[in-house]
This record gives structure tokens, sequence and C-alpha cells, in this order.
């Protein structure tokens, strides 16, 4: 019996670690999305982010045709350089790529069956 109770518990834990890691898939999908949708309807967007410790962060920003990186801290917040386009135009076509790479995936695990194709 109690070997019966283990199964189904470690089953219980698989089945949730699997939901979990689904979630985790389809949250980061849709936080791709975001950046390379949003891109080409607003003037000033926030590309990439990275924390540098509690009280600090690095930020790529996108202002009209301008791309900047962006130190902030408690202090204050402070331009660090201005990035040439081409190198983050590069990356922005691949996260382009990964992201239709990605709805096509998305969208074939949620089309219904009787759908149109």
């Amino acid at each position: 019996m109690t070997t019966h109770l283990w199964t189904q518990y470690i089953f219980a834990l698989i089945v949730v670690a699997v939901v979990l890691l689904l979630f985790a898939a389809f949250v980061k999908a849709l936080g791709r999305g975001r950046i390379v949708l949003s891109t080409e309807r607003r003037l000033v967007t926030v590309l990439e982010s990275t924390q540098l410790g509690a009280h600090g962060a690095l930020h790529v920003i996108k202002v009209g045709v301008r791309y900047f990186l962006v130190a902030s801290a408690a202090s204050g917040t402070r331009q660090i350089a201005e990035i040439p386009a081409d190198e983050v135009e590069g990356w922005m076509a691949a996260q382009r790529k990964g992201f239709d790479v990605t709805k096509r995936a998305w969208s074939s695990i949620f089309a219904l069956p009787w759908g149109k194709r």
C-alpha cells in the first residue's frame, strides 16, 4: 500500500514540474514577443535589462532610431554609451526569428483539430 502511495506522490510531483516548465516557456515566449512587437510601434522601448546587484541594472533602450546603454542605480540613472544600430538590429532580427518559431509552435499546440490550417 505504501509503495502505491509513493508512486502516486512522485507522479503528481512530475506532473506539477512539467506544468511549471510549460508555463515558464509560455511566459518567456510572451516576453520575447513583447520586445519584438513593441519596437515597431513605440518611440521609446526598453529592449533588454540585466540586474547588476541589489540596486543596479543595465538597460538597452531604443529611442527613435538610436540605441543607448543606460545604467540605473539607487543614486540615479545615466547614459553609458550609444550602441551602433547594426549591432542591436542584428540581435533584434534573431529575436524576431526566435519569436516566429515559438509563435508557430504555440499555435500548433493550441490549434483546434477542426480549425483552418
